[in-house]
Formats: C-alpha cells, structure tokens, sequence
C-alpha cells in the first residue's frame, strides 16, 4: 500500500477508501472506464474516483517504472493550485500493490459543486450569456497557456463552471495527463481542438484568443484548423482499428 494525504486528519478516509467507495450511500457520478463517486465524510462531501485496473505489463509497469494515475492526478492538482489554477482540491491517493503487480489506485478529492460544463454552452446555441461565457473560457484557457499548462485531455466534459453574481469560476478535472511546459502559436491551437466540431464556435474562440494575445487572427485560426483535422482523421483511424477488432 502506498499513499499520501494532504493533511493528517484523511488518513483515516485514504486507509478506509475502499470501505467509503463500496458503501450504499455513495452517488456514483460517472461509470466508464474509470469510475467516480460522491461520498460522505466528516460531514463534507468528496469525489473518489477509481483507476480502471491495468493490463498485466502496466501492472508491472505502474509497480515499479511509473507514477499511477491517481498519483499522477495528486501531483498535478497540488501544483495547478500552487500555479494558481483552479482545480477540486486535492485530499489525497492510494495504490495497493502486490509484491510484483500494482493492482488498483483510488484518488481523493473536494467535491466542486459546478452549475454546468463548457460542454452544456457549446452544445447549446441558446444558452444564456454564451459569448460571454465563451470569451471568458479562452481567457482562462489563455491563462493555462501562459503558467505553461497543457491538459492532454482539455475536453468539454473536463471543464467545470461556476456561475457567481461578479461573473464565472472555471475549474479544470481530470488531470492526471498533464504536461507543463512552454508554449507557441501550435500548441496553444492544439490544446482547443477537442472542444468543438462547430467551425463557426472555433472560428470565435480562436479570433478572441488572438485578441486578447495580440497575435493574427487569420494565423491562428488556420493553425486550429489543421489540428481539428488531425485530430479528426485521428479519431477516424481509432474507430476503424477498434471495428476491425470486433
């Protein structure tokens, strides 16, 4: 068993996670291949979410060559917060292992009570304050860019929003895949291009973030089309592997 704990007084929740994540009570939130649950603790409510246990070479893998993926979420929440970036705060994680073999992983967080994800805005042409809202999600992704954050996995469902009376809290989840690093015009482009298949929403996003970057807005756009269509082919290519297979 492995583990870390933002503060002391979890360790009892980190060591019972199996207990609390397998009880009646938990909501679960979402169920795919890994799955999240809303649970009860010390009158507070947390998000667990449990790791899809790896194939037998990741198991190895995740033994002894690399961070899990729970960890990997830890880490990265506990340095966007240190970046300034909003993100569920981190409680903590935990692995259970074997001698050999890593066996599963659990990951602890605040629950982040958001009112709608940018999915909801750009699914909805009608949504109220929807430029709005858009300009200040690329402002917040501006912001990502220039602290040298990129989300490999910056989709709609993965940006959580919070509507306040002075305006709106964007809140980043699932960043266990996450780089830091500096960035130029293509990267910036790249980590917008699984937001939306709309070209007349990535044609807005990209002409403000160029905007308010001061960089042509013609340029950019071009560079978001040619990533919207790798990325295209790439899910192409993915489901026609995944067809052959079955």
């Amino acid at each position: 068993m492995k583990y870390e704990v933002i503060d002391k007084a979890f360790e009892g929740l980190v060591h019972s996670i199996k207990s609390y994540f397998n009880d009646v009570d938990s909501i679960t939130l979402f169920q795919k291949r890994n799955t999240l649950k809303l649970i009860d603790y010390a009158e507070k409510q947390y998000v667990v979410k449990s790791f899809k246990i790896p194939h037998i070479l990741n198991k190895i893998v995740y033994r002894f060559f690399r961070d899990s993926k729970a960890k990997r979420s830890y880490a990265n929440s506990l340095r966007l917060i240190g970046l300034g970036i909003n993100t569920p705060k981190p409680i903590g994680y935990i692995e259970f292992n074997s001698v050999l073999f890593f066996k599963e992983s659990f990951y602890i967080s605040e629950f982040f009570d958001y009112d709608f994800e940018i999915r909801a805005v750009l699914k909805d042409k009608n949504f109220e304050d929807r430029e709005n809202i858009l300009k200040k999600f690329i402002e917040f992704s501006y912001e990502l860019h220039n602290k040298g954050v990129y989300h490999v996995d910056y989709s709609p469902g993965n940006i959580l929003i919070q509507k306040h009376d002075k305006g709106y809290v964007f809140s980043i989840i699932d960043v266990n895949r996450m780089k830091f690093m500096k960035f130029d015009d293509k990267l910036r482009m790249k980590s917008l291009m699984k937001l939306s298949k709309n070209m007349n929403d990535n044609k807005f996003m990209a002409e403000y973030y160029a905007k308010i970057s001061d960089k042509d807005k013609y340029l950019l756009f071009d560079i978001l089309q040619l990533h919207l269509k790798e990325h295209q082919k790439y899910l192409e290519n993915k489901k026609r592997l995944k067809s052959l297979k079955d």
